[in-house]
This record gives C-alpha cells, structure tokens and sequence, in this order.
C-alpha cells in the first residue's frame, strides 16, 4: 500500500519535471554528421535513434579483386556534443553470435555512452553475408529424439550450398579482426575500447595481436583462452562447476531444503537413463502446454544439463527439479532442458561456428580429451559432435591469435570471470596474464558465464568499465560494487516453478 501511495505522489511530478526540462540532445543527428557513411536508424525494442550501414570489405584479403562482402555495422551515438574519437568496439560470442542483436545492451551503458559504441556483425553472422545452416539437430524436427548436434549429411549439403556464395575458410576470427581494423578506419576513429564476451574475448585479443596500435582498453567477460581449447575440457569443466554449484546450494538454507548433494543426485539421474532411456509426456511451456512426448537418454540430458550451467538464471531452479525427477516428475527438469536447447539454438550462425571452431580450436590432442571426458557424468556427446561435423565441413588450420609468435601487450585490461562458470572458467583469465599483463581479474563467487543474471549487475558492471575507458588504469577500478552482485532466490516449490518459468525463463528465450 505504502509503495502504491509513493507511486501516486511522485509519477504526477516526474511528469511535471519531463514536461519542464529541455529535450535531450539529438544524439543520433549529431553523430551522422561525423559519421556520413551511416544512416539514422531504429531497431526493434530500442526507443532511440542509432546509425547503421553497410561497410564492403573482401572476403579475401590476398585477393582484393576478387568477392566482396558487406559488413553490416550500428553505432550507438555517444551522448556527448563533442565525444573523444575513441570509439568501443563490440565483440560478440559465439562463436556465430552477431553483435547487431544485441544492440540493447549498448544503449544502457551508463557512462559509456560518452563515446560511440560500435556494433559490427561478424562475417557470417547476422546480416553480415550470413553462413546460415539448418542442421536440424533438435525436437522441434523430431520430438523426443536427440538428433546429432552435426549431423554429417546435413553438414556437407549446408557447406556445398553455402560454397558457392562464400568461401567457408574465410570465415576466421583473423579476418573477423581485419574487417574490425577496416571498419575503425573508414568510420575515422582512433585507437579503440574493446569489449567482448565468452568467444568474443578470444576474438578481441586476436584483434590486438594483430593490430596493437589500434587498441587503447580491453574487458572481457567469461575469458575464452587463447591459450588453450575449451573444447577440450567440456566434461571436466562441467563437472568442477557442477561441484562448485553444490557446495553453494549446500550453504544455502533454502537450496538444500530441497536437496543436498546435487552433484551426486545428478549423477545418479544420469546413470539411470544411460541404463535405460526413459518416455515421458510433458506439457511444452512454449506451446501453449501442448502435450510432448519425449525419450529423455543420456547424451541429450547431460548435454542439456551442461548447457544449464551456464547461467544463475537458468540453474538457479536445478536443484528443486532435479529432487522432482528423483521423486518421478521429470517434467520440471524436462521443460527447463527444452527451454534452454531452444534458446541455444536459436542465437548463433552455425556456419560461423563449425568454420571458426574446426579452424582454430581443435588444436589438441582428441584421443586425450576423449579419455578425460569419459571419466566424467557428462561424457563425450559434445566433443564427439565437434569431430563428426569438423569431418565434413571445409577448413583450414589458423592460429586463434591470428600471428606466428604472440607478444606481451601494455594494453589495460579488465576481465570478469564467474567462479560458477562451466565454459570459461576463472583460471583461463589468469592465463592470459602472460599476453596481457596489465590486468585487472575480478572473479564474481557467484557468477556463472556472464554476471547479467546477478543483483545489481548492470550499473556495477557498467561502471567498472567506465572506470576502465576513463582512467586507463586496471588498479584505479571501483570494484567495491561486486560484493551486491548475488544471485536471484532459489526456486523451491510448485508456485515458484511456474512464475520463474513465466517471468524468468520464457522471457530470456523470447
């Protein structure tokens, strides 16, 4: 009652207040005139104007003469009348995630904004000459049965079509680095911020080895080693955050009312479906509670299990629906899995993704990692598709940092890791202090692949990286705000299945 009573007094004088106040600046026709290569712009759910065009660079840079492809790029005009010419350049995940979709971030950047932010989908992704392929690796084709993630066929049939529009090879981060250089140049702009996340950090720090002087800043989120393959540790990886994960719920009152021991309940459910798969129906949330018969087996729920990991918001109710399957209610698990193999699935160019992981990081030795998975709950399901669909598609070895002999760069540096993260965790960013050793790591306790799921994450992340642009100086960052970075409540009962699966995960997958 106090809160409605609060919102009546003060919604009137903020109207009163907009009413009165001078109108914003026109950032975005301020911007076109510095910018004349780009148009003013809108895209979907952004209320301001941006810029966007199209930049044409070659698809081969030892053929400059030959196929030309564009880049499609989106600036987020700086909220500033005269802003520094030092722009930020966005390096999206993936690999095959295009920057452009997630234009939305750019614009709540807090002090950021003081410059443009530059927004480039990578070759390949997005609307970027896209190398789209439908594998048909999922339910929606054939309910309730997991097809392979690179069906072979299909893989070949996608990599014969798409050859004839596009050299596949040419599809790398070493290029991916080179268009950005490109892009910096024809927009005007100095040496630049980069931020990336997951791959994007990978393809940020090939950008500075190949272009050091066009590099002012870097902050990365969930640290994608340049140094090694992640690939090649999916199991173990998982299984560390997996205990990690435990030990948090076990801390946690109202997680282990639920169940203690995650971890070893886990590995119990999945043991009981490697002996014998197990059919259910469930109600898809997707469909209207549409009723969806599945063959739940081992492969498909470890790997959606895997995928789950990835973020608080999407763990934060494992606990709770792991002891329903226990219990015989595989629903709640169920339809968690679904959820998120569809939001997977539905963000990233798979061309991109086989090109520039068979290129760049299958560089160990296969017949090793296949041991260590094997000795792990979630087995090999992942890296043996990796191998299967690097078979059949065209590619060509590349060093991932794009250079014979990396160097130890002076660039200042920030990197946000999550203890919790199952992909990319804390230890591959200390690695990187050998390339880059004016760093900053700040390890979130309870963070995953990503700190956007956490309380007070978007300003306290936003800052820092502020403080990052603005001061050039790792030590000089507030980090005192990452203490009040915690996790959303556990789910723990029916009731709060269903709102978390209506107000929480439902939106995120759109």
């Amino acid at each position: 009652m106090l809160v409605a009573l609060v919102s009546a007094v003060v919604a009137p004088v903020a109207a009163l207040a907009a009413q009165e106040a001078d109108p914003p600046p026109d950032w975005a026709a301020l911007a076109a005139e510095r910018l004349p290569s780009l148009e003013i712009c809108t895209l979907p759910n952004i209320d301001e104007p941006l810029l966007c065009g199209t930049l044409e660079v070659p698809e081969s840079r030892d053929q400059p003469e030959g196929r030309r492809i564009g880049l499609n790029v989106v600036v987020v005009p700086a909220q500033s009348a005269e802003p520094p010419p030092e722009a930020v350049f966005i390096f999206e995940g993936g690999p095959g995630g295009a920057a452009t979709k997630r234009a939305g971030g750019s614009v709540w950047a807090g002090r950021v904004r003081a410059r443009d932010i530059v927004l480039v989908d990578q070759r390949g992704t997005g609307a970027s000459h896209p190398l789209d392929c439908d594998l048909g690796g999922g339910m929606d084709e054939q309910p309730g049965v997991l097809r392979d993630m690179f069906p072979p066929d299909d893989v070949r049939e996608c990599a014969a079509s798409l050859a004839t529009g596009a050299d596949l090879t040419r599809y790398t981060s070493i290029e991916h680095a080179d268009d950005i250089e490109d892009v910096r140049r024809r927009l005007g702009y100095d040496a630049i911020h980069l931020r990336g996340g997951s791959y994007g950090t990978a393809a940020m720090m090939t950008f500075a080895q190949r272009h050091p002087e066009s590099v002012r800043t870097m902050f990365g989120i969930g640290l994608n080693s340049p140094l090694r393959s992640n690939l090649a540790e999916r199991g173990p990886m998982t299984e560390r955050a997996l205990g990690r994960l435990t030990e948090l719920c076990d801390g946690d009152e109202a997680c282990a009312g639920v169940g203690r021991d995650l971890d070893g309940r886990i590995a119990a459910l999945l043991a009981a479906l490697e002996a014998e798969p197990r059919t259910v129906r469930i109600a898809d949330p997707q469909a209207d509670g549409e009723p969806l018969d599945l063959v739940l087996t081992h492969d498909w729920m470890a790997e959606m299990l895997r995928l789950n990991l990835y973020f608080g918001f999407t763990s934060r109710a494992l606990p709770w629906a792991v002891g329903r399957a226990q219990a015989g209610d595989w629903e709640p698990l169920t339809q968690m899995a679904i959820l998120v193999q569809r939001m997977f699935r539905s963000t990233l160019s798979y061309g991109v993704l086989l090109t520039v992981q068979c290129s760049e990081f299958m560089d160990f030795d296969v017949d090793a990692a296949l041991e260590r998975g094997s000795e792990t709950i979630f087995g090999n399901y992942r890296l043996e598709q990796q191998v299967q669909g690097c078979a059949a598609w065209p590619h060509q070895r590349r060093h991932r940092l794009g250079v014979e002999e990396p160097r130890a760069l002076d660039v200042p540096t920030l990197l946000l890791s999550g203890y919790l993260d199952p992909v990319t965790p804390p230890d591959y960013a200390e690695e990187v202090r050998t390339l880059f050793p004016n760093t900053l790591h700040v390890v979130l306790p309870e963070g995953h692949h990503g700190p956007f799921d956490l309380g007070n994450s978007w300003t306290c992340v936003h800052d820092m990286w502020a403080d990052l642009i603005e001061r050039r100086d790792p030590d000089a960052i507030d980090t005192t705000c990452t203490a009040e970075m915690l996790r959303a409540p556990w789910v723990v009962d029916v009731a709060g299945f269903a709102t978390y699966l209506d107000e929480v995960l439902l939106p995120m997958i759109g």
